[in-house]
């Protein structure tokens, strides 16, 4: 899919190089361009989510000496810190793609290299000097604001020196730069007028009091002495909590404003607004800037992360054409395979909140409600069994390489047309996931037992209410 996107993706004739401006091809109006670039940016947003995360995992282990614990345990929770806000620029998108009324897109595989705004080529590797190097180019501006810390610009110049841009060879690219695009694009009314946009979606869309009541910042004063531009503070920096962003619209100014705050959060710290700056909110430039500054102070060669595979997979198929890694030993394999269970349960039932509409809350739960909580039932899976897997062997039991999440998507996220064959599809992949983990519950470690007994316990409720709303009719009344 992504290989069709490209393709639209066409440079000025006339300027063939890399950093040539990019033409909307004549086949499409510009409205249709604009869906053709959000979707593009749904797709990075869940892309890095994705990589940050099993970075994150990666980090630990017995060699990691004693004295450098507490840095690494810092680092890993600024990287699952920015992973979250991540989860919150992907629903910003969705709700832009909505409010255009266009579907949604939650997919992110096959990504095609040295497009002129994927950042890097999709890869799931251990965090290391390089990689994370990759994140902060990702990540950073095109042009350092002039309110950037000494520290940073040196950060910027040493992570930009790694990267040369070399004819012939691929191209790494800001992320800053879609958004200038998507937002330069957004506020031309003589392109895309105002009867392009839907203000009835409103109720369709994310919205915070969903998904951001547990990741408000801390309060002045909770973190650690130093502030943001302190050249001998990135650890205070990276010990600011989540601030997940999920912003609806229902105008063009709200749906410009809502892209302004998610760039200047994240991948283009040149466009904060005065109320991130005035909140000593660090961007995600910045939160890795600081990982990096740290790690070449210990030395590049310092290794935090445990020896988990690039590209884990569970299709021996897949390894054998040289794109990822095969998990070998049957147990972590059958674990792997309900680990990309539940991610699939999580981007169906995510995939659902935006057919469901928003309804008060009252004694009974609504259809959007299950959904929600289900979204964030599977978000605590996918953690616990990622925290099992990076444990678990590779191939044989005494080979210190480990097995690792492989965040494999499913075959399809569309959701059936008829609203009960949705509901179906919700209790199929929970039988699914009581079968597999009733298989696994055997053999598994005594964490692993108690952890597949709880999940059970919760799934066999889930499937009850889900199979309760369908009986009911209320999964028709609530649409």
């Amino acid at each position: 899919m992504r290989r069709r996107a490209e393709r639209h993706l066409t440079r000025d004739p006339q300027h063939r190089d890399a950093g040539a401006a990019i033409v909307k091809p004549a086949e499409m109006t510009w409205r249709d361009y604009l869906v053709l670039l959000l979707r593009i940016g749904a797709e990075i947003e869940h892309a890095l989510m994705v990589e940050y995360l099993y970075a994150a995992y990666s980090l630990g282990g017995d060699h990691v000496p004693a004295t450098a614990w507490p840095t690494v345990q810092r680092w890993q929770a600024t990287m699952l810190t920015v992973a979250r806000e991540e989860m919150g620029h992907l629903l910003t998108v969705q709700n832009l793609l909505c409010f255009l009324g266009a579907p949604i897109n939650l997919e992110r595989e096959d990504y095609p290299w040295d497009s002129q705004f994927y950042p890097f080529e999709f890869t799931l590797e251990p965090l290391s000097i390089d990689s994370l190097a990759r994140f902060v180019f990702a990540e950073m501006p095109i042009k350092m604001p002039e309110t950037a810390a000494e520290w940073e610009r040196q950060v910027y110049d040493a992570v930009a020196a790694r990267f040369p841009d070399r004819p012939g060879q691929p191209h790494l690219h800001h992320v800053a730069k879609i958004y200038r695009e998507i937002i330069a694009l957004l506020g031309d009314a003589s392109r895309v007028p105002d009867g392009a946009f839907l203000p009835h979606t409103f109720t369709q869309q994310a919205a915070w009091d969903e998904w951001g009541k547990g990741y408000r910042p801390p309060p002045a004063g909770e973190d650690a002495p130093g502030q943001p531009g302190d050249p001998q503070a990135p650890a205070a920096l990276e010990s600011k909590g989540a601030y997940v962003m999920v912003d609806r619209m229902g105008t063009r100014t709200e749906a410009l404003a809502a892209l302004r705050k998610l760039a200047g959060q994240g991948e283009a710290p040149e466009m904060r607004t005065a109320s991130q700056d005035q909140a000593g909110e660090p961007s995600h430039f910045t939160r890795f800037a600081a990982i990096y500054r740290d790690w070449v102070a210990m030395g590049e060669s310092f290794a935090p992360a445990r020896k988990v595979p690039r590209n884990p997979t569970t299709f021996v198929e897949t390894a054998r054409a040289g794109h990822g890694t095969f998990v070998e030993a049957p147990t972590s394999r059958q674990w792997a395979h309900l680990f990309n269970l539940r991610y699939r349960m999580l981007l169906t039932y995510l995939a659902h909140t935006y057919r469901l509409g928003r309804t008060s809350s009252g004694r009974e739960p609504t259809p959007r409600g299950v959904m929600m909580h289900r979204v964030f039932a599977e978000m605590y899976n996918l953690k616990a069994i990622a925290g099992l897997l990076v444990r678990m062997p590779l191939a044989a039991p005494a080979d210190p390489h480990r097995a690792g999440p492989c965040f494999e998507m499913p075959y399809s996220l569309a959701l059936p047309d008829d609203e009960d064959d949705c509901w179906r599809l919700h209790a199929d992949l929970l039988a699914s996931a009581l079968h597999l983990g009733g298989e696994l519950l055997a053999d598994a470690p005594p964490e692993g037992q108690a952890y597949l007994a709880g999940m059970r316990d919760l799934d066999q409720q889930a499937m009850a209410q889900i199979r309760g709303l369908v009986a009911g009719g209320r999964s028709r009344r609530n649409r």
